[in-house]
């Protein structure tokens, strides 16, 4: 395992919390896919060209994406459409009934359906530390919907936020695994400029198929206002993605970049998204904590 992995890991999910929130509110007023499709345009040039700056020239950045196969190339499909395709889209639409910080706690237990996959398939038992962090992880969930029927007093809209976001859990574990498996032998740069010409495709294409003959791309004044996020989030915070996940065990990497939740929580306070509740804040840490318990025995 490579030192830095880990890191990056955890500094994907710094940049995921910042970007979460300031993606939430661009999609109130803006499709979904149109934020996609913007964050995948600004970030692929600075890709494109952190290849040949990482590779150290024009012929050595020209091999880097040569040595490209068919098999990353599927790889990297799988996982943007299980994130800019669909699982970030469901994500702001969540984020609309439940929060940020809500949506982020369900949405983020992505990581619990790697163990219950290894139980289920692989006959992977679960230890006792583990066990006790599936049932805290569950208890924090509870207490993130309860928390939101109370303060929201909106049951409709509550269960179809809740849906929304556990749907996009399975999305991005499908992220996960498939970025990792893809980003095994090539630079983050090179895997996330294919990443990013995959989202374009995608996102445009979904983006038509429900906004027909509406602008996919952002306004420009949208862009020049956000422009910044999309460099933090949609650049860097890729970068650190592609490199955390492909550079680390994937438990581990999924545990990390799962913190997000509890990172959005004094984020939103700080832009005004969230007022401050307790409840919903003990409901938060407990799922990040529950996911960090039950990842600890791999």
């Amino acid at each position: 395992m490579n030192s830095a992995g880990p890191i990056f890991a955890f500094l994907a999910s710094v940049t995921w919390a910042i970007g979460s929130v300031g993606y939430s509110k661009l999609s109130r007023v803006h499709s979904a896919f149109s934020v996609n499709f913007t964050r995948a345009l600004v970030a692929l040039p600075l890709f494109v060209a952190a290849v040949f700056v990482t590779a150290g020239g024009w012929d050595e950045g020209l091999r880097e994406f040569a040595a490209l196969r068919a098999s990353h190339i599927g790889w990297f499909t799988l996982s943007m459409f299980a994130s800019y395709g669909f699982g970030d889209s469901l994500f702001f639409w969540s984020s609309h009934y439940l929060g940020v910080p809500g949506a982020l706690a369900i949405a983020s237990s992505y990581p619990l359906w790697t163990a219950l996959a290894g139980f289920l398939f692989r006959g992977e038992q679960l230890s006792v530390v583990q066990a006790l962090g599936l049932v805290v992880t569950i208890s924090g969930v509870l207490v993130v919907i309860l928390s939101g029927a109370r303060e929201r007093g909106v049951e409709k809209g509550l269960l179809r936020g809740v849906a929304l976001a556990f749907l996009t859990s399975l999305f991005w574990a499908t992220n996960n695994f498939a970025a990792s498996q893809g980003g095994q032998d090539v630079s983050a740069a090179v895997g996330n400029s294919v990443r990013m010409v995959v989202a374009l495709g995608i996102s445009f294409a979904i983006g038509k198929l429900f906004l027909f003959q509406r602008a996919i791309r952002l306004p420009s004044r949208e862009i020049g206002r956000w422009l910044w996020l999309f460099a933090l989030e949609a650049f860097l915070g890729s970068y650190f993605f592609m490199y955390g996940v492909s550079h680390s065990p994937l438990a581990i990497a999924a545990t990390l970049t799962s913190l997000a939740p509890v990172i959005s929580v004094p984020v939103a306070w700080l832009i005004g998204a969230e007022r401050f509740s307790l409840l919903r804040t003990t409901g938060v840490c407990l799922v990040v904590l529950g996911i960090w318990a039950l990842l600890g025995g791999f």
